[in-house]
């Protein structure tokens, strides 16, 4: 469930572009940011983040795909969003000055952008498209988040699960972020943790889903063959 890494640094400005923070400047003051940007090129399952740690600035996807992950105190680890090219990371502790919010680690061979949190305050002062935009991006996954947190509450498991389907194909808001790849080729384990449950009852959950038509399973795989029945048992109206 991987994208190539073949971005450079030669191509920051349609990363930049890519942005909701920099998607509405001017071609000439993204090109003006270019020197800020550090890339980085990481391999699969390579850690990018360690949660609570000091901040250093915020990350984006280039290429590839970034898991955010949130530690238990019984040490199991939960998938509070998934991350495709376009989509930022660590904001929260870029604009609050506090630790590194969450882990962050990647799915695959991965290309990432970096711009440190001192550049970051002065672009915000700089440019007020930059602090608009973050208020609205900010404010997006929070709404987000806030649904995450109801589906926990209020769903059982076999619903959970069809929600996370239906966000991996752009259907519904979920933790999936520009994200298109994010369901292929992914294990029951790796579900389990994006719905805050175990491999064991996310496979009698999928197993409910393929039976009523909605998805059939594959080696690894998870293909949806009737989003509307996945609507019905992800109660989305």
């Amino acid at each position: 469930m991987t994208h190539a890494a073949h971005a450079h640094a030669d191509h920051a400005p349609d990363a930049l572009a890519q942005l909701p923070y920099f998607a509405g400047l001017e071609e000439a003051e993204r090109a003006a940011i270019q020197p800020l940007v550090r890339h980085r090129q990481v391999g699969a399952g390579e850690t990018i983040l360690v949660e609570g740690t000091e901040c250093e600035g915020l990350y984006f996807v280039v290429a590839g795909q970034v898991r955010l992950l949130r530690t238990a105190e019984d040490g199991r680890q939960h998938v509070v969003r998934v991350l495709g090219p376009g989509a930022s990371f660590n904001d929260v502790a870029v604009f609050d000055g506090g630790p590194n919010a969450d882990g962050a680690v990647a799915v695959g061979p991965t290309t990432l952008g970096f711009i440190s949190k001192g550049a970051m305050a002065a672009l915000v002062d700089r440019h007020p498209q930059v602090a608009k935009a973050a208020l609205k991006l900010l404010s997006a996954r929070q709404r987000a988040m806030g649904m995450v947190v109801e589906d926990l509450a209020l769903r059982d498991v076999t619903a959970r699960v069809a929600r996370l389907l239906l966000g991996c194909i752009g259907r519904h808001d979920h933790i999936i972020e520009k994200a298109e790849f994010a369901c292929v080729n992914i294990t029951h384990q790796e579900i389990a943790t994006m719905v805050g449950s175990v491999r064991e009852v996310v496979q009698r959950a999928l197993k409910e889903l393929e039976r009523d038509g909605a998805i059939v399973l594959g080696r690894g795989t998870v293909d949806i063959r009737d989003q509307g029945r996945l609507e019905v048992w992800g109660q989305v109206s």
